[in-house]
């Protein structure tokens, strides 16, 4: 019985061990595979950092582009599992571009960054049919 005992302990310690390097294998991988979306014709890149005055300002490439990315951040995020609003589960990289054109049209807003304009925006105008315009 004992060596029963013995070789479960090793088998799942083998386990274990494999399911940890796989993840920390994985996970640089996986990001040294993404490039940033460039937007058309030489347009600025959109970044995190930057407020809504430098959106409002961008061209509809520059904001496509940052949209898409941080599309693809929200839906490889864990949060993204514990919406259950429709309109924000049926959201797209144009949808979230809306919502971000509604939240920056409120003058209270300008000076928040677009890292957290794209947190709020979907779930802040999550009642607004996607497609439609404010």
């Amino acid at each position: 019985m004992g060596q029963v005992f013995n070789f479960r302990f090793f088998v799942r310690l083998v386990l274990s061990l494999v399911a940890i390097a796989i993840i920390f294998v994985a996970n640089p991988a996986i990001a040294a595979e993404r490039r940033p979306v460039i937007p058309a014709n030489g347009q600025p890149i959109l970044g995190g950092n930057m407020h809504g005055s430098d959106w409002l300002a961008a061209s509809k490439d520059s904001k496509q582009a940052y949209c898409e990315e941080a599309f693809a951040a929200f839906r490889g995020s864990a949060a993204q599992s514990y919406i259950i609003s429709h309109n924000i589960q049926s959201l797209s990289p144009e949808g979230l571009c809306d919502r971000m054109d509604q939240y920056y049209s409120l003058e209270e807003y300008l000076d928040e960054r677009l890292g957290s304009a794209a947190a709020i925006a979907p779930i802040l105008f999550a009642d607004t049919p996607l497609g439609t315009k404010y």
